[in-house]
């Protein structure tokens, strides 16, 4: 019986050893447990707060590509202005330079002529003199 006895408060023995054991575990358990809802909460707050920037990021860069969309169609309105214009210019400096080409035509055809005109006159001018004075001589009236 003794030895029953020996048995018994042996086995109680492990048994709170274990017990004691069990405790130790459950402890650190219950911290790893807390430790890590605590790093749950922290992730959540981290997400919340990535979501949160990914959806101003997001919506900035939908903001940016309807800017440089507009600024895309507007930089094309001025070209396409532009390259108007310079069709315009083109075609008036087109005109200028026939209307120059003429016009020079024109002056080099007057030039020529003046000159044709001046010895014509000079021509006649001399012819008059010429034949004022046979004229005057015959008639006595001066031209």
């Amino acid at each position: 019986m003794k030895e029953t006895i020996f048995e018994l408060e042996d086995q109680v023995e492990q048994h709170r050893a274990v017990k004691l054991h069990n405790n130790q575990l459950i402890s650190e358990l219950e911290n790893n447990v807390m430790k890590l809802e605590e790093q749950k909460l922290d992730l959540e707050r981290q997400l919340k707060a990535l979501t949160k920037q990914i959806k101003e990021e997001t919506e900035e860069w939908r903001r940016f590509q309807a800017d440089l969309q507009t600024a895309v169609v507007v930089a094309n309105d001025i070209k396409c202005e532009a390259q108007q214009e310079l069709r315009t210019v083109k075609r008036k400096l087109l005109e200028e330079e026939e209307k120059n080409a003429k016009l020079q035509k024109e002056l080099g055809a007057v030039q020529g002529n003046s000159r044709l005109v001046r010895n014509y006159l000079e021509w006649f001018s001399f012819e008059v003199q010429r034949h004022g004075n046979h004229l005057t001589r015959k008639t006595g009236c001066r031209i």
